[in-house]
């Protein structure tokens, strides 16, 4: 293995945590906050001895000041005690009741909550409404009532706590059992026949942790408030051991005279478990395999767009000086014109462009069809143009005109108000698209009480018009059922339906028949361009279908690599291709292929954006590609009256 590969192997590697903490500055101080209280509380008490405890009346009540040296760096208490030393002193009494107190809770209640959302029936009923009960006595109370029974003391403490705070974890662990035991991976590992128990440690415990323990961590500030709280009454910590709450409660009486006596441990208190909230977020990403990597991004103004293969000058998507094609981006009147797009995207090592200025335009009732294979970025142009990026994407050039007005200079407030009048998008998945706790008729109805301003029940009259202009049957009493009770197909329509409720100039349907079968594919373009006859709307219709294309789309814009290849008329292009990809994805058609022969493709797959080659991007998978194809990119040029390629040898491949 060369030394390069080394390097990328070991790049690839999941970072340690404290390379992870390094990459959030608030958590990172967080940390080294409680790891200063942490230690505080171990060494503190070896290095300053009994100066917690030992009186001197003469010193009583001095202010702070390092006129009195260390141990009166922070002033003195009434009976002459060092307030700094009785603060590190309660550091390490406040720790052993939070941290404890923490750990049996989260060890028990996840225990108890994931067997018995895991196995549910008799076991699940018998925990929860054991944690029902615990949860009836408010945790405070609960303690305030054992305590006064019992002698006060930190085994006490740290044991009613952690009794009141298990069926916090109980229903936690409970709950995401219950939702996992369901999924497929799970379902798998009973296929090879594995116990509950191993089910649950490698496949449950894992997913569910991240959940436990930002709870655990908020936690650790309520635990930290309880003990706080019920030393303040008097029935917590009690002399000679001493806590923060303790420390707060003894010096309220000497407020006016000598702050520093209460303030100074209430000051600590707030560091630490602000700290503590502060770091729990953290921990949700850093123990999230999912999620993990976004800490490894480089910071916005970090990350460095790729330039030695993208060069401006050459890779703009637009066509030339000259040339107007009915897809050109300045074609005049159009109702979305989207020119120059570029959008560049953070990942661990390196920022790509994964949309490089991209341009093409529409018009009024007429249907543009983005195509290409998956990952070539036309899902992520349509995010950019409707504003859905991620936030590890941001636009960083060009210009989407809607009726004229560029909406990637508006803010949030006057781009919110295009969002459905001018604008609107059909997502591919409905089922994930719609909100399953609320009724259908509700979501219908919510476009119109936000722009319209109209009354709840006017808005309801609108959704279940929209439900019967889509084919919903009985309308009137589908709109008070859930997403879950519909089906594939109908869940599509109740999607276009709130996309178009309120007449949009433009609408984007990315992927609308993904995961449906071929008759309701039909039913649901059918409708698409029937509600576009209807209100006249502009369609960008995304897609990987050809068929599709072939039968609803004007235009076609042809994407690969995150750049446009080839426009023109749907029909102009499907019979005569002046691109060499585009050549290829039409002849993949299965109707084309020979019996007994293997199916015809387009031969590789799409390069990486990380490293894509230098001069065209398609050249290792092109037939025709010659030295010049490495060497330079060719740029997005008219063929002709409405067609436009970017190929270096398109006039060859048009009289092939």
């Amino acid at each position: 293995m060369t030394t390069a590969e080394t390097a990328a192997d070991a790049s690839r590697r999941p970072p340690r945590w404290w390379a992870l903490l390094g990459k959030d500055r608030m958590a990172a101080v967080a940390a080294v906050v409680l790891g200063l209280v942490l230690v505080t509380a171990v060494f503190g008490p070896l290095l300053l001895g009994d100066a917690a405890v030992r009186q001197d009346l003469r010193a009583s009540l001095l202010a702070p000041s390092f006129d009195h040296g260390v141990t009166g760096l922070l002033g003195t208490d009434v009976l002459g005690r060092s307030v700094l030393a009785r603060l590190v002193e309660a550091a390490g009494t406040t720790l052993s009741i939070a941290v404890p107190a923490v750990l049996c809770s989260l060890l028990l209640g996840s225990a108890v909550g994931m067997w018995a959302g895991f196995h549910g029936g008799r076991r699940e009923n018998v925990a929860m409404r054991v944690a029902d009960v615990i949860l009836s006595f408010p945790s405070l109370l609960l303690a305030v009532v054992v305590l006064y029974v019992f002698a006060p003391s930190a085994a006490n403490i740290v044991l009613i706590i952690a009794l009141a705070r298990i069926p916090v974890y109980l229903r936690t662990a409970r709950a995401e059992a219950a939702e996992l035991k369901s999924r497929l991976f799970v379902d798998a590992a009973r296929t090879f026949g594995t116990g509950s128990g191993p089910t649950i440690y490698r496949h449950v415990l894992p997913i569910a942790m991240p959940t436990l323990l930002t709870v655990a961590a908020t936690d650790f500030c309520f635990v930290m408030l309880t003990e706080s709280s019920l030393s303040f009454l008097g029935i917590g910590i009690q002399p000679p051991e001493v806590s923060w709450g303790l420390m707060v409660a003894q010096g309220r009486q000497y407020l006016q005279t000598a702050w520093w006596i209460a303030v100074l441990p209430g000051l600590a208190i707030v560091v630490t478990t602000v700290s503590a909230t502060v770091l729990a977020a953290w921990v949700r990403l850093a123990t999230d395999p999912a999620q993990r990597w976004r800490l490894t991004l480089p910071r916005a103004e970090e990350g460095a767009v790729p330039t030695g293969n993208r060069s401006t000058a050459t890779t703009s998507s637009t066509t030339e000086a000259g040339a107007t094609p009915a897809s050109a981006p300045g074609a005049p009147d159009a109702a979305l014109a989207v020119e120059d797009l570029t959008v560049d995207l953070r990942t661990p090592h390196v920022t790509v462009r994964a949309v490089d200025h991209v341009g093409f335009s529409v018009h009024k009732g007429r249907t543009l069809a983005l195509l290409g294979e998956s990952g070539c970025g036309k899902s992520m142009t349509a995010q950019a143009i409707v504003g859905l990026l991620d936030p590890i994407a941001r636009v960083t050039d060009g210009s989407v005109r809607v009726a004229g007005t560029d909406v990637l200079r508006l803010d949030t407030t006057a781009r919110r108000k295009l969002a459905g009048p001018a604008l609107s998008i059909v997502f591919q998945d409905a089922l994930t698209a719609l909100n399953p706790v609320q009724p259908v008729g509700r979501q219908l109805a919510e476009p119109f009480r936000i722009h319209r301003g109209l009354s709840r029940r006017k808005a309801r009259e609108k959704a279940v018009e929209l439900m019967e202009t889509v084919g919903i049957p009985e309308p009137r009493a589908r709109a008070r059922s859930y997403p879950h009770q519909f089906s594939g197909g109908m869940r599509q329509r109740l999607l276009i339906a709130m996309a178009v409720a309120l007449e949009p100039h433009v609408l984007l349907a990315d992927e609308p028949t993904t995961a449906l079968d071929v008759t309701v594919q039909a039913q649901i373009m059918r409708l698409l361009r029937d509600l576009q006859a209807r209100h006249d709307m502009a369609l960008v219709l995304i897609t990987h279908d050809l068929a599709v294309v072939a039968e609803h789309a004007d235009d076609v814009a042809i994407m690969y690599a995150g750049t446009v290849v080839e426009t023109g008329p749907v029909a102009e292009v499907f019979a005569n291709p002046r691109h060499p990809y585009t050549k290829g994805l039409l002849d993949s058609v299965p109707e084309h292929a020979e019996k007994g022969r293997p199916l015809p493709a387009v031969p590789g797959s799409p390069p990486e954006l990380s490293a894509l080659p230098a001069g065209c991007a398609f050249q290792a998978r092109c037939p025709m590609a010659r030295e010049r194809c490495t060497e330079q990119r060719p740029a997005l040029t008219a063929t002709g009256d409405s067609r436009a390629a970017a190929c270096h040898f398109t006039e060859e491949l048009t009289h092939a």
